[in-house]
């Protein structure tokens, strides 16, 4: 293991559930608009979706590894677009929650080990 990848695919799985479960609860917790309420919940289950997807390499139900990769990228790419938006409505909270969650998706896809070699 080269220390540019250091996740496994059961840290991957475990981060994108946390992260999914922050996404839906802090929005609420800030009080913020409907917006990012609704863009929380939605994001945040769809990370719980990819974490759980992910779990298992290769196993039954599981999404292989170059799918997972494809999502992770897509998911922090839509973060950070979404953060966009909200900024551009003046959205501050929201933008600042939704820019961190993209750039900890981007960094964790960056660090993240999509092969099946042994550690």
């Amino acid at each position: 293991m080269t220390g540019s990848h250091i996740l496994t695919h059961g840290l991957r799985a475990a981060l994108l559930v946390l992260a999914g479960s922050a996404l839906i609860s802090v929005p609420f917790l800030l009080a913020l608009d409907a917006a990012p309420i609704v863009t929380g919940v939605l994001v945040g289950a769809l990370a719980i979706a990819l974490g759980l997807a992910g779990t298992e390499p290769g196993g039954r139900g599981s999404l292989p590894m170059s799918t997972q990769a494809v999502w992770d990228r897509g998911l922090a790419l839509g973060l950070l677009l979404s953060a966009g938006i909200f900024g551009l409505f003046g959205e501050i909270t929201a933008m600042t929650l939704f820019a961190v969650a993209g750039l900890a998706a981007l960094v964790m896809t960056s660090v993240t080990r999509y092969s099946a070699g042994t550690i």
